[in-house]
């Protein structure tokens, strides 16, 4: 074997060898997006009503819209985290780097929409709670913070693909 086929099979492995550290560390965030997610959803905001009669048990805040966007966007951010860690579970079993490219491309790409949901989940979640009148201005600056967070995100995803 000559010098330059041992190179080009290093650099075939150590091309493999990144593919799979990408992959095992979107797993890892993946999962760490479902697990607080899967939490938000029991552990809800305004908590549940603990008087005795018939609305004991119930979400204390269901009427509220802000409460059932923060319902909606959490439980896009547990399907998608969940949906991205299995993709990236399925990947990892191909041995063809293009099959692991194109499903690892997927599982990013529905990463990036848990992260968004949880950020929503996060905002609204806040602001149901804080929409009172004395917690009016604190509701609308975590709107604001929050909000950044997505603006950061454009600006970065569209450098990315464009």
């Amino acid at each position: 074997m000559t010098e330059w086929q041992k190179q080009c099979a290093e650099d075939k492995n150590q091309r493999q060898g990144d593919i799979n550290k990408f992959g095992d560390n979107n797993m890892i965030v993946a999962a760490l997006i479902a697990t607080v997610s899967f939490a938000a959803g029991f552990t809800l905001p305004g908590g549940y009503d603990g008087n005795a009669g018939p609305k004991q048990g119930m979400a204390v805040l269901v009427r509220k819209a802000a409460f059932k966007a923060f319902v909606i966007s959490n439980a896009m951010a547990v399907i998608c985290s969940t949906s991205a860690l299995f993709v990236f579970l399925i990947g990892s079993f191909y041995k063809k780097q293009t099959k692991i490219l194109t499903r690892y491309a997927i599982g990013f790409f529905l990463m990036i929409i848990s992260l968004v949901a949880m950020m929503i989940a996060f905002i609204t979640g806040t602001y149901a709670v804080l929409a009172t009148t004395p917690g009016l201005g604190l509701a609308i600056a975590i709107c604001v913070i929050g909000g950044s967070f997505l603006v950061i995100d454009y600006i970065f995803l569209h450098k990315l693909f464009r």
